[in-house]
This record gives C-alpha cells, structure tokens and sequence, in this order.
C-alpha cells in the first residue's frame, strides 16, 4: 500500500516570515495605529503583524520598505 501522504510536488502551508522580537512595537502604514505582534506558533499560518482597524496583515519585510 502507498503513503498517500507523501506529495510528488512539496506543498509549503506556512511560508518563512522573518518574526521579530517579543515585545516589539510596529505602527500600521495605512492608518498610523499601533499593530498588534502575532504569535509565532506553528498553527498560525499569517503574517506577524496585524493591524485591528485595518483588518491586515503585515510582514517585517513589507513594513521595512
């Protein structure tokens, strides 16, 4: 019996966002507001960053641009 759960084409779910520091602070670039870190945990599959009144998300290297 094969193991269906090997793929010939590697799929990746959860890209490799550069995560800053815990407790880092980043303001949003649309609205100015304070962003909110994420978690960096395997079950999270976004961006680190997230702003509330925006609803979106940003990675280290966008918000460095």
């Amino acid at each position: 019996m094969s193991n269906n759960q090997e793929l010939d084409n590697s799929v990746k779910f959860r890209p490799d966002y550069e995560w800053p520091e815990k407790g880092s602070e980043r303001n949003c670039p649309k609205c100015e507001k304070a962003l909110q870190l994420q978690d960096n945990v395997n079950e999270f599959y976004g961006k680190p960053w997230w702003c509330h009144s925006c609803q979106w998300q940003f990675s280290e290297e966008e918000l460095s641009k």
